[in-house]
């Protein structure tokens, strides 16, 4: 046989090995469904680092039921890769984790932050690079206008103020102290809290600022002590608090305190749990116990930790949850993608109860009261 036709056989039999190995990767690809590359963007250091720890272990959690499922094959699986990031809590950090997961690690889209003013610093990149933004915990207003790409799965802080508005009325409290911590979040609050005030005869004695991670609170406390109010509304975050209920037992006050959902932290209880105690200040509204999804999350995040899911364990779950459902919907997991399938989420079953958007990216849920009672949080009837 002539050494071209020989050259011929051996480069058709190579050229045939190729395709069959191309068409038996494709095969595999195609019976392993989707990849999702997800960034994380949370407080893992710092005064929010509890709630950030939370979120993450909710995430870890549903990334390994999403493996395990996908690992077994079959149609429509999603295999999650994430790439976590800390950004401390703070604007500048998780610009530059948002940053690098997008540029470096080419993610599609990112949870996070907890905190409003992160959420909000990332957001303009996240729009501009077409990176769907999912934030766990975020409440701020502003966030409803922050972009096509951005979404949250914890309900706005106009939810809360408006149950805590509700609450004020109907105790009847009419002069109200505020002191807020000076940011995004506490500027909201204070906004949504004084408008919702006027439609019931209420009025703001006097209102005090500080900056986070502030060690005295004394002059605050005196001015709005000396203006005399019925209750003084409290927009803070664990560490603050901490020092607020201290210096508030110092200087021997004795007015009500109502907060919000931010007041739901064990640190506060193990340090100042009797002071704490007949706080009142809001939540969202638990998910039904009965729901098959929320008990089977339950289960497994104690199995897998040995504890019970702190705050916005939950919504971390669902987040990572609710963006595997887009992907699914629409076959891709590239931002836009993602965005369009958001866009058709209806009634989906989360760890934190039924998950809808609004045209806005925000989620539709309600909220309700807590108390602190005999050292733990408890509902308030």
């Amino acid at each position: 046989m002539q050494k071209k036709t020989w050259i011929g056989i051996v480069t058709a039999a190579a050229l045939l090995i190729a395709v069959l190995w191309f068409v038996n990767r494709l095969t595999k690809q195609t019976e392993a469904g989707l990849t999702l590359r997800v960034g994380v963007v949370l407080p893992l250091t710092g005064d929010l680092a509890s709630y950030g720890k939370n979120a993450k272990d909710g995430i870890e959690l549903a990334a390994q039921e999403l493996n395990d499922m996908a690992s077994k094959g079959g149609g429509g699986a999603v295999r999650i890769s994430l790439v976590v990031e800390d950004s401390k809590g703070q604007p500048q950090p998780a610009v530059s984790a948002f940053q690098k997961l997008t540029t470096v690690d080419r993610v599609s889209c990112v949870i996070g932050d907890v905190a409003t003013s992160s959420t909000l610093a990332i957001a303009p990149l996240a729009n501009s690079s077409k990176v769907v933004l999912m934030s766990p915990a975020a409440s701020a207003p502003a966030i409803t206008d922050a972009g096509e790409f951005v979404f949250r799965v914890w309900p706005s802080d106009a939810f809360e103020a408006s149950v805590v508005s509700d609450y004020l009325e109907k105790k009847p409290y009419r002069k109200i102290g505020v002191l807020y911590v000076n940011n995004d979040y506490g500027q909201a609050m204070l906004r949504i809290i004084g408008e919702r005030l006027k439609t019931f005869g209420g009025a703001i004695t006097d209102v005090e600022a500080f900056e986070q991670n502030t060690r005295d609170l004394r002059t605050q406390l005196s001015k709005l002590a000396a203006a005399a109010p019925e209750v003084i509304f409290l927009v803070s975050y664990p560490k603050d608090s901490i020092t607020f209920l201290r210096q508030y037992a110092e200087l021997g006050l004795q007015m009500p305190i109502v907060s919000t959902s931010s007041f739901e932290d064990p640190q506060i209880l193990k340090e100042q749990g009797k002071v704490a105690e007949g706080v009142v200040f809001s939540s969202p509204l638990p998910a039904d116990e009965t729901d098959a999804v929320v008990g089977e999350f339950r289960k497994a995040y104690e199995a897998k930790y040995g504890k019970k899911p702190g705050l916005v364990a939950d919504y971390g779950y669902d987040a990572l949850r609710v963006l595997t459902e887009a992907a699914k919907l629409v076959g891709a997991t590239d931002g836009e993608a993602l965005r369009s399938g958001l866009g058709k989420i209806k009634d989906f079953h989360g760890a934190s109860g039924l998950i809808n958007f609004d045209k806005n990216g925000d989620v539709i849920k309600p909220a309700g009261l807590k108390t602190v009672r005999n050292g733990e949080y408890v509902w308030l009837k």
